[in-house]
This record gives structure tokens, sequence and C-alpha cells, in this order.
């Protein structure tokens, strides 16, 4: 009996520490992928040196707007705080040049910006601009077009499907993927079974996509007048009740082009579906608390399953295990914001939390994909 309670404790201290140590390391990886920001540059100046220093400045301006859009409502976007030189180069860690070209005055490359998370936060805050940093799953875009010979999907003609597989996707904090039409999608899900939700066909299109969301976009084309009348369902695959749907109509502008149109209405929907997510992600840091879980496990293996998803969310400032077991591991999770927040950020990484303050579970969702 001596020998297994101290093998067992030996166990318990090796975990306790790797998990402390990877959570660490984990947290700084992940959130930095948050603040980071990919842009384009292309600058022309006297020589090619002064067009590069010209394009790094022009690209650091263009990265912070478009990282403080990316965390913030677009209600607030008009007062976010401007930045000069100096205040992005406190607010910028550093940076790596990409797919460079240069002629004797141009220069163009694409740069990637990794921003200070602390001060970006701190910035935001003292403004007193609300934001979200949160990350939802990825979602699979399901771009359905209705006509007269019924709904379409991975059949052409679909206009609708082909813009949103030519469309320039933000980089936000909803990832978009937009599938071909594989023959083992075709298989998954149609048409119908799309637009109408079917939640096998849904958890099968997941299932190719490592358990993403999925996102039915589905649109009605108008000839007189030239219009698009899109319903967007978002849809979490073996959670039927959970939708959340959005309507919009985008009329054609006088000379504008049928691709100009579609990627008009494509970044609308975006734009829906970001900021519900934003409006929904919105931490509140004078609101804190603690819940102690209980993580079921039958091995090591499937706790380190649990404690990989832990790492790195915004929501969770610190993770503590308190005890471990062969039946179950306790959990120790100091949060901000609401508990609403934190089950929702929980389950974009595949994580159910259930149960009451009396005796709270968390596990991983069944059929999940490996972090």
């Amino acid at each position: 009996m001596a020998l297994k309670r101290g093998l067992l404790l030996g166990w318990a201290t090796l975990v306790c520490g790797v998990f402390l140590a990877v959570a660490a390391a984990g947290a700084a990886d992940e959130r930095a992928d948050i603040f980071t920001v990919v842009v384009p540059v292309d600058a022309t100046a006297a020589n090619a040196s002064a067009a590069r220093d010209q394009a790094r400045r022009e690209g650091e301006a263009k990265a912070y707007v478009a990282l403080l859009d990316r965390l913030t409502l677009t209600r607030d976007h008009a007062r976010l705080p401007q930045a000069d030189d100096a205040m992005l180069n406190d607010l910028i860690q550093a940076f790596e040049v990409a797919h460079e070209r240069r002629s004797a005055v141009r220069y163009l490359a694409d740069y990637s910006f990794h921003f200070r998370a602390d001060a970006i936060r701190r910035l935001l805050r003292e403004a007193g601009i609300p934001f979200a940093e949160t990350a939802s799953k990825p979602l699979v875009v399901l771009a359905v077009l209705e006509g007269e010979g019924g709904p379409r999907l991975w059949e052409d003609p679909n206009p609708w499907r082909e813009a949103w597989a030519k469309a320039p996707l933000p980089q936000g904090l909803v990832p978009l993927i937009v599938p071909l039409g594989e023959l083992e999608n075709v298989a998954a899900i149609d048409a119908a079974t799309a637009e109408n939700g079917d939640d096998a066909q849904l958890q099968a299109i997941s299932a190719r996509y490592a358990g993403a969301d999925v996102l039915v976009t589905r649109a009605i084309m108008k000839a007189e007048p030239h219009r698009i009348d899109v319903t967007t369902t978002r849809f979490i695959p073996g959670t039927p009740g959970g939708e959340q749907t959005w309507v919009a109509s985008y009329a054609a502008n006088a000379g504008e082009s049928d691709d100009a149109f579609l990627a008009r209405a494509i970044a609308g929907t975006v734009a829906q579906v970001e900021e519900a997510w934003k409006q929904a992600n919105i931490i509140d840091f004078s609101q804190t608390g603690t819940l102690t879980v209980s993580v079921p496990i039958t091995d090591l293996p499937s706790w380190i399953a649990v404690r990989d998803r832990l790492q790195g969310m915004p929501e969770i400032r610190q993770s503590e295990l308190l005890s471990i077991d062969r039946q179950a591991a306790r959990v120790a999770l100091h949060y901000v914001g609401d508990p609403a927040q934190l089950r929702l950020a929980l389950a974009q990484r595949d994580l159910v939390l259930s149960g009451d303050d009396r005796d709270w579970v968390l596990q991983r969702r069944t059929g999940a994909a490996p972090p």
C-alpha cells in the first residue's frame, strides 16, 4: 500500500510540475497569436532603403489600426487612441518580413507585427474602451444559393460559394474556412441538409475540419432590382438549440460589378458574425471569480488533453492544480468576466462545463479532436 501511495504521489507531483511549466509557455504562445497582425506594405521613395523604412512605418500604423479593430466593437472605432511613432515603438515587440520585392525606388513586402499584449490591454482599459480577445473556434462556411432548381451548395454554378472562395477574409477573432467541393465534403452534407441545420450532417462536415463550428450562409439573388438577401446561421454541431442567426439585404450600386457586389455582401456577413462574437466576449475586468472544478480522467493522457485546452485562455488568469488521483483532478480556475463567458470560452476549446457551485465538472466534449 505504501508503494502504491508513493507512486501515486510521485505521479501527481510530476503532472503538477508539467502542468505549471507548460501552461505558462502555452499561454504566452497562444495569446501572442491574437496580438499578431500581418499586413502588406508598398512604398516608393527616393531610394530602396528609404522606401523600406517608409513601408515599415506605414505598416506599423496599419497593423495597429487592424489590431484594435479586431479586438473592439465597431461603435468604438472612432474613439480609438491615435498612435505616433514613439507609441508604436513601445507597443510592438517584434516584426518579421516575408516576400520582399524591391526596385531602385520601390519596396514591397508582407510584415508580421507582434504587439505586446499587456500594453494593448492597458491602452484600451485606460481609454475606457471595452474589448474582447477570446478567439472563436474556426467556422466552416457553407454558402448555399437558392434558385429555381432548388438550393445549391457544391453544384455549379454557385456564384455565392465562388465569391466566398475568392474573398479576402479578415484576420479577426473568428477564423473562417471555405471548403472546396471535394468528394468527402459532398458526401458529408448537401444544400438541403445544410440550410435545414441537420445536426448529423453538420457533425459530419465538422469532423472533416477538426470539430469546427459551421456557418451556413443562404443567399437569394434577385435581378430586378439587383439585390441579394442573406440569412446566415452559426451552428454548434452536436448541440442543437445553440444557433445564432443574422439577416441582411444588399442592393447593387450603379455600375458595380457582380464580383464587387458579392464581395461587399460577404464583408457585411462576416462583420455581423465578428461583431456578435465580440459583443458576447467583451471582458469585464472588474468582475472576477474562482471555480473549483473536477476533471474526470482515466489516465495521464486524458488529463493532459484537458490541461492543454486550458492553456492560453485570456479569461483564465491562473489554473491551479489542487489534487489528482486516478479518477479525477481538482483544478481551481481563477477567471475574469462572468461565468457565462467562461463557459463559452471553454466551449471554444471543446471543454464542457456542467454542474453548479456545489459540484462543477469540466470535461472534453465527446469526439473532440486533439488540441
